[in-house]
């Protein structure tokens, strides 16, 4: 009798990642997961997106859908005890659902919501306060990474307004099959979203500004106690002339010689103003948390060096002062005269700047400090000082060789040869100038930069050193964000020139513009793809990593926008996409969908780093979307629209702008019929006592604003997208609604 070769039981073969982007051609048409396409499809022999328990083809053509293998079947008994041992195993249950195949991850979780009630033991263990009053089905918090943030229990239920449905915009499977298709292929850029019940959200906290207990009782007179406020946003020190000894353990990205170097700093040795040293050093300290882990203007190590040490190498009067007057503003929220602080240093930074001669001017330090300059201008609400400085800034980058520069001889690579301090300190200051101007493009729609630094990036200096020597080290992760959005940036340069340029009219109605768009976006997926795994979407990702994807997906909703108000293209496929309806439109849903999560993500899960005005991009463009949105509920709508008006009112207590900002942002909802009156009103009264108690006196320069905020009427109208022309338009309608009520 012939042996019998016993079989081993099939074990499902591990995914290569490699092959999920086989090149920017059209790609073979694969099978997803395990699940049959629709009795209808295959006969027909169409395409199935295989949806359940509709598929979309048949859905449309009113059809009768049918699957061949069935319904679903409900879980057994032992899957039962094992989901219930999942539930219990927060960990092993979400390393479930972020490595499974996307269909059966879904039909996990679709098992757990079908699940039947535990008892009540193991419900209040798994389950937060507010969800586990709420009677909808909700999914166990601790599956999502954002959800450890949820709302302490209150005696008191939330109020009519947080009364939220299911986010429907969170909520898989993809609204689209090129979501989808995306979501398969490009995981890191499109990660699938999974959803989230709104009972399992801190909503008192998320729509309610927060502020310190100082400006609490100071500025809103809000009955809220002082004790509600996050402990995250109370670091003011209790005596300005003595530190706080808890202060740096609060500032994550400083490391102990980061904090050695601040202990030794006499601020008196580089400005005469009145403020006192440790306040300065404090407003420092959050400034290169916050702001510098997204945009290094120089690089810190050596600043702090000669900041503590008194020398001019990488440090000076006039980038100190004008460092002082943008991060002053952040630390307004902590400290009631830092707003004040903030116009003195900006005015002390002026001067300085216009007392330089044209020699003494060309230094590192003076091209960081045009950079600060430029982006206190903004906040202010100049925007006329700041394309100046941003101008000046670059031109001193362009004869310094650092940046701009047409040919390898004329760049900066061959002074700084053999100086490596020397070497850091330009590539951070090139390529920070160089990110920034591109950042200030993306919102004024000017280009003033087309060409990135022809100098070693960001980190380039300490590889090759450590090579020399036989050594491998790994670069910390605040230089791998700087390194990978210098190339996010040199992507987007030569879209800026072409879509800001005075042609663009003629380049966006053509038939290749399409064509490039479509080329543009595979190389923004492929830079996904080749992020470092630390710098990919995950549970403890820093707010540098989060602000990164922003923009990234900021750029690609700018890239597909204008195709959205072209009839001839808004509905043409793209051609390498196997996808039905492969259109603009949806890569544009697609990445506002992410964008959402991560507004949602970043208001969630950071409390000092929310205080930076950077974030500002995802707010903007978030409101941009909800307000015009039709597909979504109105719960859903609500949700996003009181999320994105807190942000803007946070962010109108520390910066002056934002008040002008969040009245056009209004006026935009109202035209739109996105917002309540009684809301507007309410909004309304915030914004008069912010200006009234906070921003009165500071300074009475007119704020222009023009920075576009209506990004849709920017396309066709860009000086009525403007912010101060939309804060105009509200205002306007706001004395026609008084005297209608009078």
């Amino acid at each position: 009798m012939a042996s019998q070769r016993l079989l081993q039981s099939a074990q499902p073969s591990p995914i290569d990642l490699s092959r999920l982007h086989p090149g920017p051609g059209p790609r073979p048409v694969r099978k997803i997961g395990y699940m049959l396409a629709c009795d209808v499809c295959r006969k027909s022999k169409k395409k199935c997106d295989r949806s359940r328990p509709a598929c979309a083809r048949c859905t449309e053509r009113g059809l009768r859908r049918e699957y061949l293998d069935g319904p679903h079947s409900t879980a057994s008994t032992a899957q039962l005890e094992r989901l219930a041992q999942l539930s219990r195993d927060p960990n092993a249950l979400s390393d479930l659902l972020t490595t499974l195949p996307y269909f059966d991850a879904l039909e996990l979780f679709n098992m757990l919501r079908e699940m039947p009630p535990r008892d009540s033991s193991v419900q209040a263990s798994t389950e937060t306060p507010s969800s586990s009053s709420s009677s909808s089905s909700s999914i166990p918090s601790s599956s999502f990474s954002i959800s450890s943030f949820s709302s302490s229990p209150s005696s008191s239920p939330p109020s009519p307004l947080l009364q939220y449905n299911l986010v429907g915009s969170l909520l898989p499977p993809a609204t689209n099959s090129l979501e989808q298709e995306l979501m398969v292929w490009h995981p890191i850029a499109y990660p699938a979203l999974m959803p989230i019940v709104a009972s399992s959200l801190p909503l008192e906290k998320l729509l309610n500004p927060r502020r310190s207990d100082v400006l609490s009782a100071h500025l809103l007179h809000d009955a809220e106690p002082p004790d509600s406020v996050s402990p995250d946003m109370r670091i003011e020190s209790r005596d300005d002339n003595k530190v706080n000894p808890d202060f740096y353990k609060k500032l994550s990205h400083l490391s102990p010689m980061h904090v050695s170097f601040l202990n030794q700093v006499d601020i008196t040795s580089w400005t005469s103003l009145p403020i006192p040293n440790q306040i300065a050093v404090q407003v420092i300290a959050l400034y290169l948390n916050n702001d510098y882990q997204v945009i290094p203007l120089f690089n810190m190590d050596l600043f702090l060096r000669d900041l503590s040490r008194n020398q001019p190498y990488f440090c000076s009067s006039l980038l100190v002062s004008a460092l002082l007057g943008w991060a002053c503003q952040a630390y307004t929220c902590m400290h009631p005269k830092a707003a004040s602080w903030s116009s003195l240093f900006f005015l002390d930074a002026q001067a300085q700047w216009s007392r330089l001669g044209r020699h003494e001017s060309v230094t590192l330090s003076s091209m960081s400090a045009l950079q600060l300059l430029c982006m206190t201008s903004v906040t202010h609400g100049q925007d006329e000082l700041a394309l100046s400085y941003i101008r000046k800034g670059l031109e001193l980058g362009k004869m310094m060789g650092l940046i701009d520069v047409a040919s390898v001889t004329e760049s900066a690579a061959g002074w700084l040869d053999g100086y490596p301090d020397w070497q850091r300190a330009a590539s951070y200051t090139a390529w920070g100038a160089f990110d920034w101007a591109l950042l200030f493009a993306l919102h004024y729609h000017k280009t003033e930069v087309g060409i990135p630094p022809a100098i070693m990036m960001p980190g380039d200096i300490d590889l090759a050193l450590a090579a020399q020597e036989g050594l491998s080290i790994r670069l910390p992760v605040n230089v791998q964000v700087f390194r990978a959005s210098c190339k996010l940036w040199t992507i987007f340069a030569p879209v800026a020139r072409i879509y800001y340029g005075q042609a663009n009219d003629i380049f966006l109605n053509g038939n290749p513009a399409l064509e490039y768009a479509e080329n543009i976006y595979h190389e923004l997926l492929t830079w996904a793809e080749e992020l470092p795994p630390n710098l990919i979407r995950q549970p403890g990702n820093c707010h540098g990593v989060l602000m990164m994807h922003i923009y990234y997906h900021a750029v690609i909703v700018d890239l597909f926008r204008p195709f959205l108000h072209l009839t001839h293209t808004s509905s043409i496929s793209l051609r390498t996409f196997n996808a039905d309806h492969a259109t603009p439109r949806m890569v544009y849903h697609s990445s506002i969908r992410q964008l959402k999560r991560l507004l949602l993500s970043y208001r969630m899960e950071f409390g000092l780093e929310a205080l930076s005005v950077l974030w500002q991009t995802g707010v903007v463009y978030v409101v941009n979307a909800t307000i015009r949105d039709e597909s979504s509920s109105k719960d859903e709508m609500q949700f996003f629209m009181h999320l994105c008006l807190v942000g803007l009112e946070e962010l109108s207590l520390s910066f002056r702008v934002f008040g002008s900002i969040t009245r056009g942002v209004l006026g935009m909802a109202v035209r739109q019929g996105a917002i309540e009156q009684h809301q507007v009103r309410r909004a309304r009264r915030r914004l008069k006592k912010i200006e009234q108690h906070f921003l009165l006196g500071i300074s009475s320069d007119e704020i222009m604003a023009r920075w576009m905020v209506d990004l849709d009427l920017a396309v066709t109208d860009p000086i009525h997208a403007q912010g101060g022309k939309l804060a105009e338009d509200f205002d306007r309608m706001s004395v026609h609604e008084t005297r209608d009520d009078i």
